[in-house]
């Protein structure tokens, strides 16, 4: 069977959205067997979804952390990546914690998933982040 020859690109664009308000603190890294302590950040799709980078900010003052990134497969979350999160003390004239990851960029490659796939995320310390996802739908 020949390969595909032809580059395909995304229909529609994705930002994908998870509030990590009080969340639960995961410090584990092995499979988790469902979703417990993990907050969607994209749900799934029919035709599968390219994430070409993800982005973190807080609103407040944070404490160092990791950000985990987790594959659903639909029965088993597996660990992907870890995003650092460094303490930062937020005020009136400091800026609160933020990063941006650009997978393309990075590494070569985004994060591809199939169509009943979707990345979750957790904090192995607790406290309050926003987490984005950005890329598209096929």
């Amino acid at each position: 069977m020949p390969a595909n020859q032809k580059p395909i690109f995304p229909l529609y664009p994705v930002i994908g959205i998870a509030s990590l308000v009080s969340p639960t603190a995961v410090s584990s890294r092995a499979k988790i067997t469902g979703v417990t302590g993990l907050t969607e950040l994209t749900p799934v799709s029919t035709n599968g979804k390219k994430i070409t980078a993800i982005s973190v900010k807080a609103s407040a003052t944070t404490v160092a952390t990791n950000l985990f990134i987790w594959l659903y497969d639909g029965t088993n979350s597996n660990l992907i990546d870890e995003i650092p999160v460094t303490a930062v003390t937020a005020g009136n004239t400091t800026e609160s914690f933020s990063l941006y990851k650009n997978y393309e960029l990075a590494n070569g490659a985004s994060i591809v998933l199939p169509p009943t796939y979707k990345l979750l995320v957790s904090v192995s310390v607790q406290q309050n982040l926003t987490v984005f996802a950005h890329g598209g739908d096929y």
